[in-house]
């Protein structure tokens, strides 16, 4: 039978105690600070849902669901307009990369701490 390994890597793992407000918490992972000010979302989006939302935060990415199918770039374009929004951004203070598979995409925006954007994307979860 096969070995069950667990991959630990340094600085990835964060525990917060159940009571403690979420705006206190640590900026989770998936929120990371880049050269020069910028700040890097680790995304993960869900095309052809109801309507655009953030249905969650936590370690690995941010949850994004768009109403846009993914065809001809149509869903980028929602998810950059609907993160402007809820972050406060102009598209020009924005940057939408590849990520690590089809639905993964990396938000490299401007103007904006870690903290700011992970308390702006808290207030705008909608599960």
């Amino acid at each position: 039978e096969g070995a069950s390994f667990i991959y630990v890597v340094d600085g990835a793992l964060s525990t917060v105690a159940a009571e403690t407000n979420p705006q206190d918490a640590p900026v989770p992972p998936c929120i990371s600070n880049l050269d020069g000010g910028l700040v890097q979302v680790a995304i993960e989006v869900e095309d052809r849902a109801q309507r655009s939302a953030i249905t969650r935060v936590n370690a690995d990415d941010v949850r994004v669901t768009v109403a846009a199918p993914a065809a001809r770039g149509e869903a980028n374009n929602e998810l950059l307009e609907f993160m402007g929004k809820v972050l406060g951004l102009r598209l020009s203070q924005m940057t939408l990369q590849r990520g690590w598979n089809n639905k993964s995409k990396l938000l490299v925006v401007e103007d904006l701490s870690a903290r700011q954007v992970y308390e702006k994307l808290l207030e705008a979860v909608q599960p």
